[in-house]
């Protein structure tokens, strides 16, 4: 009598049936095409340009009038300091000649 035995298949067949199952599933693959637009402008702001500043009202006339003021102001100041103080640096010099 002849019996047929089924055997089961060895480990180097194995591997190479999964293996070709693995590659086949690989070259099959097709990823879908990314939405390039919808993720950019998720992530990304719309540019706006800045407002311009709007231009400071200058009254040179008045400004110069007053900056030549206050220049008198302060040179008169400075020369009567000045003045003062020669005096007293005049009264110390003759007290020490003196006391000399």
């Amino acid at each position: 009598m002849a019996v047929r035995s089924f055997t089961a298949p060895s480990a180097p067949l194995m591997q190479d049936l999964l293996k070709d199952l693995y590659i086949k599933e690989l070259k099959a693959y097709k990823p879908a095409p990314d939405a390039k637009g919808a993720d950019a402008s998720s992530q990304v702001k719309d540019f706006k340009a800045p407002v311009a500043p709007a231009t400071p009202s200058i009254d040179a006339a008045a400004d110069l009038a007053a900056w030549e003021t206050a220049n008198t102001e302060i040179a008169e100041a400075v020369s009567e300091e000045a003045v003062e103080e020669e005096e007293e640096e005049e009264e110390i010099e003759e007290e020490e000649e003196h006391h000399h």
